[in-house]
Formats: structure tokens, C-alpha cells, sequence
């Protein structure tokens, strides 16, 4: 294995275990970010090299306003070279209403088979979700030390303790990371065409980018 391939590192991401944290910020503006500039942010810390971002969501077709939103969300991820998986929502009778399906397999079915086809030397997954410790536990199984995982813990959430004997170490996103991976009013997608940020994730007028902050 060569030095440059010993540092490719890839970020799985449970889409919902970050929405919602973001969501409880109450800044709408937030959830509009970079997920590519976020996972860059995360594997740069290790010095390694970004090779793949996995972003398992749902569209809630239930919703038509939340539907049209995320699939915007959906086409920027995808011209900044994000790998989307869905899943989908069903409606629970017994809780009246709709819930998100498959995500967290995903998540965990992309990881492992990517380990397996060496996509990577480093994982990162990024949930809270404690029912990807067996996740976590059938990837030390199958690779032990001669790959890695790291736990990803969402803004003000902690990373799974069942995950911890089985991961190389933890970390967590916060604000500041979301805040840097804010992306502008207009992105491009492959065809050229500007996919236009939705009204709703306009940031406030008080709100300045972080790279438009003036440095001490």
C-alpha cells in the first residue's frame, strides 16, 4: 500500500441524526450547508484525504413544500460529489404519523461493503445512533487494525458509549463547523444550471459567513 493510499478516508452520514440537531438551533439558514466541506473539515484533522461522502436520507413525498426543499438539498450534495442514498417514509398507524425507513441500513450497508471493496483506509460515521454499534462491532470484527472507524457525534449530541469499544476514537461537529460549510445563495450543479437556495434558508441579515469575518 502506498503512502497516498494509506490516507484516503471516507464519511458516512445518517441524515436525520444531523437534520434534527441542526433544526433544534432554530437557524434555518444552517441546514442549507456544504456536506463535502463538512466531512472535508473532519478528515483533514488526521491528515487524510477525502475520497467519498455518503449521504443516506428520505424524502418526505408526504410533504410537498419539505419534499421540494430537500430535493434541492439533494441536487447541490450530488454536483459537489456526494453519494445519495434514500430510503423512505411510512405511515404509523399506531403513532398516527409518518416515519423515515432505512436510512441507518444504509449507513451501515454502504460502510461495510465500501471496507470490503477498499474504497478506504478511514471511516467516519457520523450518528448519534446507538444502534450502529453493531456496525461499529462487525467492522473491528472483519478488519481489526488493518482499517480504521471514527465516531462523528451531530452538534450537541454525544457519540453512541456502545460504540466506543469498537471505533478508534470519537468527535464531534459543532456549530462552528456547520457554520463554515454554509454554502451561497447559488450553487452549480454538473450541468452548469445555478440550483437556487431556497427562501427559507436565507440567513438572517445579521448573520455574516465566517469567511467574510475580518481576522484578528
Amino acid at each position: 500500500m502506498t503512502g497516498d493510499q494509506a490516507k484516503r478516508a471516507a464519511v458516512y452520514i445518517d441524515g436525520f441524526n444531523l437534520y434534527h440537531p441542526i433544526k433544534e438551533m432554530n437557524e434555518d439558514f444552517l441546514k442549507w450547508n456544504n456536506l463535502w466541506d463538512i466531512s472535508n473539515r473532519i478528515v483533514e484533522k488526521g491528515g487524510y484525504s477525502l475520497v467519498k461522502v455518503t449521504f443516506c436520507t428520505a424524502v418526505p413525498s408526504h410533504l410537498p413544500n419539505s419534499r421540494d426543499r430537500h430535493n434541492t438539498f439533494n441536487r447541490v450534495q450530488e454536483a459537489k460529489g456526494v453519494t445519495i442514498l434514500k430510503g423512505h417514509h411510512v405511515f404509523d398507524e399506531a403513532a398516527g404519523k409518518y416515519t423515515e425507513k432505512q436510512s441507518d441500513i444504509n449507513v451501515a450497508v454502504e460502510l461495510l461493503f465500501d471496507a470490503v471493496d477498499d474504497v478506504y483506509d478511514v471511516a467516519y460515521l457520523l450518528s448519534a445512533d446507538s444502534d450502529q454499534a453493531a456496525t461499529a462491532r462487525k467492522f473491528k470484527e472483519r478488519f481489526g487494525s488493518s482499517k480504521k472507524l471514527f465516531s462523528v457525534a451531530p452538534p450537541n449530541k454525544k457519540s453512541p458509549n456502545k460504540m466506543q469499544p469498537y471505533v478508534d476514537g470519537k468527535f464531534s461537529l459543532t456549530k462552528a463547523d456547520i457554520e463554515k460549510s454554509v454554502m451561497d445563495a447559488f450553487e452549480f450543479g454538473s450541468t452548469n444550471k445555478p440550483i437556487r437556495r431556497p427562501d427559507e434558508y436565507e440567513p438572517p441579515n445579521w448573520w455574516v459567513h465566517p469567511k467574510d469575518r475580518p481576522t484578528k
